[in-house]
């Protein structure tokens, strides 16, 4: 692991995503970034793609961000890019028989950014937490 990524002491975890469910039922926007700089349009593992190959909208990703559980849980990295503002956390769910990456950060009590929700590209890493 790099110096800019950490596991999450497991209760700071479970604070993280009681927040994020109060947010995300108090109507907090998402924001989708759905292409990344330089990423290929027609990648079918980026956001974009795997959003249209699931039938997915905004609100389908807020109810898999709801269901998000400790289990689910990867690492906490820096943001290299804005390196003082708040921390990209990883997870990944098992969605339509796929890992889908998720890494996304709380910006304010309205928004969330959301880097990718997209099929995994390599074998998610070992899981922290085995619940």
């Amino acid at each position: 692991m790099g110096d800019d990524e950490y596991i999450e002491e497991i209760e700071k975890l479970k604070f993280f995503l009681k927040k994020l469910q109060y947010l995300l039922n108090s109507n907090c926007q998402i924001d989708i970034q759905k292409l990344r700089m330089g990423e290929d349009a027609l990648n079918p593992n980026n956001t974009n793609n795997t959003m249209i190959d699931l039938d997915y909208d905004s609100e389908d990703i807020r109810e898999e961000l709801l269901t998000l559980k400790v289990g689910d849980y990867i690492k906490t990295v820096k943001d290299r890019r804005y390196p003082n503002t708040a921390n990209y956390w990883i997870f990944s769910k098992n969605i339509n028989g796929r890992d889908v990456y998720i890494k996304f950060k709380i910006l304010s009590v309205n928004k969330i950014h959301l880097m990718s929700f997209h099929y995994a590209i390599r074998q998610i890493e070992e899981k922290p937490y085995k619940y």
